[in-house]
């Protein structure tokens, strides 16, 4: 046997020892919380951030690239050597072999580094919230609070003309947003920022993400191309998966919560639409004819905003942004997301659960 084989069966062995370790522990949801997502992964995020942050580009979005051309090229390769009669099955078959080691090393790091926070006790357990089924009254409650503070927003905006956040003002009101959750939730802290723009933005927008979570370096990536008025929230609920709260409804949430405590109206404006858009399509599921009613209550600068919005998904759905939605669907519900993308929308629960609790 020679040496390079026994490497490659040592790297095997490792990484299928630690992808079993995740699989039995990502059962026990209580040791998770206690000794993982609020114990070693904070620190961990940190680390990663400290080291990462000062890098005036997205590191991961090259390593992701790296990651994607090697296994890419690997899969090539083997494709290439199947029509090589001369070479024998194992040759043909040891590209395939290496990709599939990348990918399993991916698993592993990814789970090892981030992942696992999919298995946490996460907001129920922390602020004693309970996501359950709700009334549609408490629906309709919920939409009225934001359309008012939604409307209000947008009238501040237009009469101070402050109706483009540039990136560093909108990184900078993210943080202090975190800043001012952080004496109400001390577990919800952030420090050592670490937040960049895509370098796949344009892409994106035809792939269909809005901004993402890099786990190999702790960075938070925005998509930077979509429009201007939905970037700042994206920013930090971004910064939520950043600080372990992987669940997307459980990110928007604590997303929303940060924007609303910054100071500054245009952070908040862009949490309160979208929240709004999560609360309004939700009502519009069990009473049509009262979401239409909340519809001609808008202000019609938050109208104007809607239409670009809707104008801007119709210019970028594709087959492949279809395809990936299909895929990513898929992910989060192999992640405890039995709902999947529409998970995102489970975030209105969490609300009308904190405006009970907290008399907000």
């Amino acid at each position: 046997m020679t040496y390079g084989r026994l490497i490659r069966i040592a790297i095997i062995s490792t990484l299928s020892i630690f992808a079993l370790v995740i699989f039995f522990i990502s059962g026990n949801h209580e040791w998770i919380e206690k000794n993982y997502a609020t114990a070693f992964y904070p620190k961990l995020a940190s680390t990663l951030r400290l080291i990462f942050g000062w890098f005036p580009f997205s590191l991961g979005d090259i390593i992701y690239s790296i990651v994607t051309i090697s296994v890419l090229w690997q899969i090539g390769k083997f494709v290439v050597r199947l029509f090589h009669k001369t070479d024998s099955w194992r040759k043909k078959l040891t590209p395939l072999l290496t990709a599939g080691i990348i990918l399993l090393a991916v698993y592993v790091y990814f789970y090892l580094f981030w992942g696992l926070n999919y298995y946490r006790k996460g907001i129920e357990h922390q602020l004693g919230l309970k996501n359950a089924k709700f009334a549609k009254e408490q629906l309709i409650g919920l939409n009225m609070f934001l359309l008012t503070e939604l409307n209000n927003r947008k009238e501040i905006c237009l009469k101070k003309k402050d109706t483009i956040m540039s990136r560093e003002r909108m990184f900078q009101s993210a943080r202090d947003g975190y800043s001012q959750l952080e004496q109400q939730f001390p577990y919800m802290r952030y420090r050592y920022s670490s937040l960049k723009p895509s370098m796949f933005g344009r892409v994106g927008n035809y792939i269909g993400f809005q901004g993402y979570y890099n786990p190999f370096t702790g960075e938070g990536q925005v998509n930077t191309a979509i429009p201007n008025f939905l970037q700042p929230y994206v920013t930090c609920h971004e910064m939520a998966h950043q600080i372990g709260y992987a669940s997307e409804s459980e990110a928007n949430f604590v997303g929303f919560l940060a924007a609303t405590h910054s100071s500054d109206t245009l952070m908040q404006y862009s949490s309160y639409l979208d929240m709004f858009m999560y609360a309004w399509g939700n009502l519009r599921a069990v009473d049509s004819t009262a979401a239409k009613e909340f519809g001609t209550k808008l202000h019609e600068g938050v109208k104007r905003d809607l239409k670009t919005y809707r104008k801007y998904v119709e210019d970028h759905r594709t087959f492949v942004s279809d395809w990936t939605d299909f895929l990513y669907d898929y992910y989060l519900k192999q992640n405890r997301q039995r709902k999947g993308i529409e998970s995102y929308g489970e975030v209105t629960g969490w609300l009308i659960a904190y405006r009970k609790k907290y008399n907000k």
